[in-house]
């Protein structure tokens, strides 16, 4: 091991994310390092520095993951059994291999030396004569140097893959995409529902699979990582990172499975995705220019030939999915269970806010005095319903819309919003009969007829029994007092002083074609009503 023999300096680093491993650095020093045992199974272990001492037992100055060189001074006239439990030592310490020096102590291999280290699992190593050990280690920094500057361009070059992703069409699963492909593991992508939102390589386990951890990551506050593991192939290890707001409201999740753990440099670059997700969804959720874009092409757009085509733009950046679909208005009012303070104080609006926007995946959404309004491409499931009603939320889901129906879309669900309340129960355009009397609902019908017929609550019953059927009578037959009369068997003169006395207690014009509309309306909420 001594002399200064000539090495070779040219240093050729590896492809991919592997880690430096004992055969590379073998294969760079091939005259001076013989491998005279092998390490168990097919994968070489990975060898993180060259450490040298001649002591009995050096394990308490062990890292691990080192090649130990050693001239054999500990091994000097020991028995096999006692060169066995030397090498038991390095192998309990996480020693990667053992080199030994041949000459000046021994002339060849300790007795029982390559038996033990094959029975431990240890690599030995031969260091040829007139070897340096500082060599070895020199030859050991070189390449660890190359391996360094090779990671770092490939990170560079991962880098600029994910940002070139990230300004794609669909940036998420773009996103999703390039680092599956980078960290050679499956990616899944949830929004802070559980649900999942993007994935790519595929994904070895579903929704439920993965809620526990999801939970799990959900419980803790700030950066943090959940490690788990599962019995389906390609998921023995399961990473999943946090996706949150500046003001650490999450957001989402990473959940990324593969067949092994990452390497450190996997790490790194799973670390860059997490941080461009956050950006993603912090715009989608917390906003960026695409609603200041919009407003400016609304108030401008008049003016300008292509101004119909940058508000659909605008629309298709602030809100989520592809552009050109329809888009949904959806009000919302605090339920009757939940009435407090609305609108919040203006350092509670940002969580409303926030959790609104995650809710309908979009950046339109505005708190209003009466609850909230969001134009949103989502379709409003019934489970996204119940989700905001478990909330406190009553909401009126608009039919889809394109932009130039998005005005006549807003009024329709206007129209629905003061039935939300008086109802107690979400509703959608849809499903609602487009009348009058539908439209007020029995709350707000029973409030009109209460106030248009008041005056006749105050007569006896059955006089007001008399005048209200007379009256709903004589609407009904179009003013027309002879049809009346034969239908309740009174004479025609009859019919017109009831119809008159209902006129003058009223204090109304029964010639004003509003005023009877309005009395007939009033007439349908009036329980017992003929």
């Amino acid at each position: 091991m001594s002399g200064s023999a000539p090495l070779q300096e040219r240093v050729v680093a590896t492809e991919g994310w592997g880690e430096l491993t004992l055969d590379r650095l073998l294969a760079q020093m091939p005259a001076e390092l013989e491998l005279v045992t092998s390490w168990p199974g097919a994968a070489a272990p990975p060898l993180r520095w060259v450490a040298t001492s001649e002591l009995e037992d050096p394990t308490p100055f062990l890292l691990g993951g080192e090649l130990l060189l050693t001239a054999g001074v500990p091994l000097a006239g020991r028995s096999p059994a006692e060169v066995a439990d030397y090498v038991a030592r390095l192998a309990a310490a996480g020693v990667t291999a053992l080199g030994l020096g041949v000459s000046p102590v021994h002339d060849a291999l300790p007795a029982g030396l390559a038996r033990a280290c094959a029975q431990h699992g240890l690599p030995l190593v031969r260091v040829a004569e007139h070897t340096p050990f500082v060599a070895v280690t020199r030859r050991f920094a070189a390449v660890l140097e190359a391996e360094n500057d090779r990671m770092a361009r490939h990170l560079v070059q991962a880098n600029r893959r994910m940002l070139r992703a990230v300004l794609s069409g669909a940036p998420e699963s773009s996103l999703l995409e390039v680092l599956a492909a980078e960290v050679r593991a499956w990616a899944v992508l949830t929004g802070a529902d559980g649900r999942i939102s993007a994935s790519a390589g595929r994904p070895a386990l579903d929704e439920e699979q993965l809620r526990p951890l999801q939970e799990k990551i959900f419980a803790g506050s700030g950066p943090r990582v959940e490690v788990a593991s599962f019995a389906e192939p390609g998921a023995a290890v399961v990473v999943g990172h946090p996706l949150r707001s500046e003001r650490d409201v999450n957001l989402g999740t990473l959940v990324l499975g593969a067949p092994a753990a990452f390497t450190p440099a996997q790490h790194t670059a799973v670390s860059v995705a997490v941080g461009l997700l956050e950006v993603l969804l912090r715009q989608r959720t917390v906003g960026n220019l695409a609603p200041s874009r919009l407003a400016t092409a609304l108030l401008l757009g008049a003016e300008d030939p292509g101004g119909e085509r940058a508000v659909l733009r605008a629309l298709a950046q602030s809100v989520a999915g592809p552009e050109g679909e329809p888009v949904r208005v959806v009000q919302g009012v605090r339920g009757r269970a939940h009435d407090g303070p609305w609108p919040p104080r203006a350092a509670d609006e940002l969580p409303e806010l926030l959790q609104l926007r995650r809710l309908f995946d979009t950046r339109l959404v505005e708190l209003t005095g009466y609850g909230f309004v969001t134009v949103t491409r989502s379709p409003v499931p019934g489970r996204l319903v119940q989700d905001l009603e478990s909330r406190g939320w009553l909401v009126a889901v608009g039919r889809p819309a394109e932009l130039s129906g998005l005005r006549a879309a807003h009024e329709e669900v206007s129209a629905l919003r003061g039935r939300l309340r008086a109802g107690g129960r979400s509703l959608r355009v849809e499903d609602v009969p487009w009348s009058v009397a539908g439209l007020l609902g029995p709350e707000s019908g029973r409030l009109v007829a209460d106030r248009l017929l008041a005056p006749l609550e105050e007569l006896p019953a059955q006089r007001r029994q008399l005048l209200l059927g007379t009256l709903r009578c004589w609407l009904d037959a179009h003013g027309n007092w002879d049809a009346c009369g034969r239908r309740l068997g009174l004479h025609r003169n009859s019919v017109r002083r009831h119809v008159q006395q209902v006129a003058e207690l009223l204090g109304v014009d029964l010639d004003d074609a509003r005023v009877r509309a309005e009395l007939l309306i009033a007439l349908q909420f009036v329980p017992g009503a003929p």
